[in-house]
């Protein structure tokens, strides 16, 4: 149920990134996911995307994915309509190569981008699935921890992963992250490819009453 300071933007499907990117309502953008039938359009839909939101970016998440027919993107978004303006929050030492924000605060959620298995300052991927689940968790944790949260705080999120990081290892993983009884809602899917070669990424909302902050 989307709360009544936000509009959850359904699915809009084009096959050019503009007229995608058109169609979302102005107002205070706060998270999206982009889907692209083609992961090869990653840096085109970038250079669109940038113009788009020429000042604060949402907390995007993009997979690759099938589409409809001749449709090359897919977009939807959640705009925020209250009245405080979206502060953008990046961890301490961190490189952003793309046009997104790691996370998005507004009152009273974190709206959190896709976080990948990889290091955004130098790209490298661990060879490992494991180390790459591991990777995609801490840097998770960086991104709650720059508003003051921690995975306690994290109400709902979706792990996209591709066939190169076995299922069973990821709900492992996840089991020792958040615990045998977590109060989390996690939707775990396997696409065909992710953004910059990566294998696993994870996004998210953090809620602020969970630790009463």
């Amino acid at each position: 149920m989307v709360p009544p300071d936000y509009v959850q933007v359904p699915a809009i499907y084009c096959s050019e990134f503009k007229t995608c990117l058109d169609q979302l309502p102005q107002g205070k953008t706060v998270a999206t996911t982009v889907f692209l039938k083609d992961i090869k359009d990653y840096p085109a839909m970038n250079a669109v995307y940038e113009k788009r939101f020429p000042g604060l970016k949402p907390a995007r998440n993009t997979v690759s994915t099938d589409l409809p027919k001749g449709m090359r993107m897919g977009i939807n978004a959640i705009i925020y309509t209250g009245a405080e303006t979206p502060k953008g929050l990046t961890p301490p030492n961190t490189t952003n190569i793309v046009p997104i924000t790691p996370g998005i605060l507004t009152l009273g959620r974190l709206f959190i981008a896709g976080i990948l298995g990889r290091d955004s300052n130098t790209g490298t991927i661990p060879s490992a699935p494991n180390d790459q689940i591991e990777m995609c968790l801490t840097r998770l944790t960086r991104v709650l921890a720059t508003a003051q949260l921690d995975r306690s705080n994290l109400v709902q999120a979706t792990l996209y992963h591709t066939a190169e990081i076995p299922r069973e290892l990821i709900d492992t993983q996840l089991k020792l992250y958040f615990g045998s009884s977590p109060t989390i809602a996690i939707t775990i899917l396997e696409v065909p490819a992710l953004a910059l070669g990566a294998n696993i990424g994870i996004n998210g909302i953090a809620h602020f009453l969970h630790s009463g902050v």
